[in-house]
């Protein structure tokens, strides 16, 4: 049964080239052998294998290998353990060193087939010196040396990632994409409300959590197997009954245990405040102030309806009051006629009564006053008054047409990712192009010959992902200012061009072995070779890089009609 081929599976490493750091592509190892037999044995298996970068150094005494541990570092070390009285000792004193990387015991299979015997404490892995052969060298040394990096990379990830859930309060997940399954802690099962506890979730019960209109961006990032250097992640929000709904932020990367554990998508879930919620609480606000100006306009138009009506209702009443006829006389004294004379007897006051009617019809009658005018108001001068305090209000209040901040513009930053299949490739390419010039400072610039051919190619998702690659490496490694990207077609063939200003060619690049997959070129590489096409690297003039991807043209058209 032919085995599925991984981006990250171990085998593919090229395991010569060390894969501890800072050792710069030599392996160094050291050898506690007394035996001249066991250490000649060793060494002509070690020459004979595949392993053409090391350097072996031997010691006879454990004294001497412990000093030589001090002064010097050493990625593997064998040991001959029966030579050692006390194994576990001759273990721990070597550790007191400061030695940590894997050690190698060597054992006869007498010893090996005794019913008490055990591996040591602190041996990796114990090969029996009768079955030595040069591809059973090389074969534990690469495995140990890889088994034992992965260990103490886990080991790293776990302590982070342990102290960043305590600080940062988050929760971790394991996603296995052959199975479809879900590992949840504590921290993220309260972030996301599963009906029940339970530690382990399949990949629908988990969509059911998320809201509906985030459940295809979720699917489409966990859906796809990550490189080994990519970072999976996205924001979504959960389905709750909470208002703002609670946004969290999913990101993680791919891990492989062992050679031959399926790879997994180990991660971290936080909350996050989510920007187009906070920008919807601003909208929120400004339509609250929007109906509050309306209102007091509203309010203002009002009042002056009323005040408009008051003035006209009085210049009414100050018109009917003119066509009035005169009110006629009665015979009550007025106001200030009573407070001023004195009450008198009857016969007096007919007297009186008697006069006054005979001087009244000597004496010319005064003009009767409307009864305003005899309260003192003065209808015209009112109705100005009323007028100039309406115009007084109006004057006096601010008229803001727009307010001083626009809450309801929408933000430039796209934190979507781009994606061809739903954008097109000239699209998200561009878009690509956009976010790396904003990002990272870099004067980017794309152009694209045939957009519709481009299109129809079926091998587009590939194509972008060779372009956002080569753009990754122009970022972190080039240290360039300009970057020009072309895509065109050369008769059967499409042809992406990348080329850049920066530091140039670097001498790990010339070949296609082990330093290669660190950058991601390998993985290139390996993708075209499987399409029929390649890559070329060649230096730029005067300086830089120029990045050349060639690729069968593969038109959707044409694969139909064939």
């Amino acid at each position: 049964m032919t085995r599925t081929e991984s981006p990250n599976f171990k085998d593919d490493v090229d395991t010569c080239q060390s894969v501890i750091h800072g050792i710069h592509g030599t392996l160094f190892l050291l050898s506690i052998v007394t035996d001249e037999d066991d250490a000649a044995t060793l060494r002509a298996d070690l020459k004979r294998s595949r392993l053409s970068e090391y350097k072996l150094q031997r010691c006879s005494s454990l004294d001497d290998a412990c000093n030589m541990l001090r002064a010097c570092g050493f990625d593997l070390l064998f040991l001959n353990l029966e030579e050692l009285d006390d194994p576990a000792q001759a273990i721990d004193r070597l550790r007191d060193t400061g030695f940590e990387n894997p050690i190698l015991g060597l054992a006869s299979r007498r010893s090996m087939d005794k019913p008490d015997c055990a591996r040591p404490a602190g041996i990796d892995d114990v090969i029996c010196k009768e079955d030595l052969s040069p591809s059973l060298v090389e074969h534990a040394v690469r495995s140990t040396i890889v088994r034992h990096t992965l260990s103490s990379e886990r080991a790293l990830l776990e302590t982070r990632l342990n102290l960043a859930l305590e600080t940062g309060k988050m929760g971790s997940w394991i996603y296995h994409p052959k199975e479809r399954r879900f590992e949840w802690d504590e921290i993220a099962q309260a972030m996301i409300p599963f009906p029940e506890n339970s530690a382990t979730r399949s990949m629908e019960e988990f969509i059911e959590q998320v809201y509906p209109e985030d459940r295809s961006k979720v699917s489409d990032a966990l859906d796809q197997l990550p490189l080994k250097d990519e970072i999976v992640g996205c924001q979504f929000r959960v389905n709750s009954d909470q208002m703002p709904l609670p946004s969290l932020e999913l990101r993680g990367r791919i891990w492989q245990g062992g050679a031959y554990e399926e790879p997994a998508i180990m991660g971290v879930l936080r909350q996050t405040p989510r920007t187009n919620e906070l920008f919807e609480r601003i909208n929120e606000a400004n339509t609250a102030i929007q109906e509050a100006f309306l209102a007091r306009e509203e309010a203002m138009r009002k009042a002056n309806q009323k005040l408009q009506a008051l003035a006209s209702e009085l210049q009414h009443t100050e018109g009917r009051a003119s066509k009035e006829p005169e009110p006629p006389k009665t015979e009550a004294p007025s106001f200030s006629e009573s407070k001023q004379e004195p009450a008198k007897p009857a016969a007096v006051h007919k007297i009186v009564s008697s006069k006054s009617r005979k001087a009244a019809k000597a004496v010319p009658k005064p003009e009767p006053k409307a009864q305003d005018e005899a309260l003192g108001i003065d209808k015209k001068v009112a109705y100005q008054e009323v007028l100039k305090s309406v115009a007084r209000k109006k004057a006096a209040t601010p008229k803001q047409e727009s307010l001083p901040f626009d809450f309801a513009q929408e933000p430039e930053i796209d934190y979507i990712p781009p994606n061809p299949s739903k954008e097109g490739f000239v699209g998200a390419a561009k878009r690509l192009v956009t976010m790396t010039r904003k990002e990272h400072k870099l004067e980017a610039s794309i152009s694209v010959a045939d957009q519709q051919s481009i299109e129809l190619e079926l091998e587009k998702d590939l194509l972008f992902h060779i372009l956002r690659e080569l753009i990754t490496n122009v970022v972190k490694h080039s240290r360039a200012r300009l970057c020009i990207i072309t895509l065109f077609r050369d008769e059967d063939e499409w042809v992406l061009q990348v080329e850049d200003d920066g530091v140039g060619l670097n001498e790990k690049l010339k070949s296609v072995n082990a330093p290669l997959n660190k950058i991601g070129l390998f993985q290139i590489r390996t993708q075209l070779a499987l399409k029929g096409g390649h890559l070329d690297m060649v230096p730029a003039s005067p300086n830089g890089l120029i990045a050349r991807v060639r690729i069968p043209v593969s038109i959707r058209d044409n694969a139909k009609t064939t």
